[in-house]
């Protein structure tokens, strides 16, 4: 039962990170509704990340890898919140914010953050959990 559990929190986070894609990819033509496309994608893709058995469950103290895991789980929190916070710059109009600038492509940054996050955490924790 857990397994399956486990199973359909991916498909929901391969689903989540569809709807970002997608929500990016539309932003320049259409930008009010690829921001709903992307915010959906954010909330599924979260959703579905947090769901899922915490690394501390899967390892135990005295395993040599926790620590690395650890890490890169860390890492794909930090991740994460720098997706929420683009999804927060992409529906936020144009102008001054707390003394801030924010230009309309401004959520890119915080957006290519995650994406480098994501890409090194998914091979590490691969190559981390096979050796």
């Amino acid at each position: 039962m857990d397994m399956d559990k486990e199973k359909f929190l991916g498909y929901v986070e391969i689903v989540g990170e569809v709807l970002v894609a997608a929500g990016a990819v539309a932003w320049l033509p259409v930008p009010v509704i690829a921001s709903y496309v992307f915010c959906l994608g954010v909330v599924v893709f979260a959703v579905g990340r947090f769901a899922q058995t915490p690394f501390y469950q899967k390892y135990g103290v005295m395993d040599p890898k926790e620590l690395t895991m650890r890490r890169l789980y860390h890492q794909r929190v930090f991740g994460i919140i720098a997706l929420i916070l683009s999804a927060a710059l992409m529906c936020l109009p144009q102008g001054f914010y707390f003394g801030m600038y924010v230009a309309p492509s401004s959520w890119l940054v915080l957006f290519v953050i995650f994406v480098v996050l994501e890409v090194y955490t998914a091979f590490r924790i691969s190559v981390v959990e096979k050796g």
